[in-house]
C-alpha cells in the first residue's frame, strides 16, 4: 500500500491507498486513522499530483473526499 507524507497539511499527517480494496486510509495529526471506501484509483493519483505541486492536502480532502465516501474510523492500528 503506497503511503505518502503530507508535510504541508496542518490536519493530515499521512495517506495511503489500497488499490485492491479501493480504500484510502488517512492518518490525521490527531492520531486518528480513517478508511474511506470505494475511492477510485484515479482520485488517489490526482491527489498525489495535487500535493506534489504544493497543493493543500486538507483542501483536496475537504473538497473531493470528505462527505463523498463512506468511511470508518480504524482503532488500534499501527501508524501508516
Amino acid at each position: 500500500m503506497p503511503t505518502v507524507n503530507t508535510p504541508g497539511s496542518t490536519t493530515m499527517q499521512k495517506a495511503a491507498y489500497h488499490e485492491k480494496e479501493k480504500s484510502l486510509v488517512i492518518q490525521f495529526r490527531t492520531g486518528k486513522v480513517y478508511r474511506y471506501k470505494e475511492v477510485p484509483v484515479r482520485l488517489w493519483r490526482i491527489f498525489l499530483l495535487y500535493i506534489e505541486k504544493a497543493g493543500s492536502a486538507g483542501k483536496f480532502f475537504n473538497e473531493y473526499i470528505r462527505d463523498h465516501f463512506e468511511f470508518d474510523q480504524l482503532e488500534d492500528v499501527a501508524p501508516l
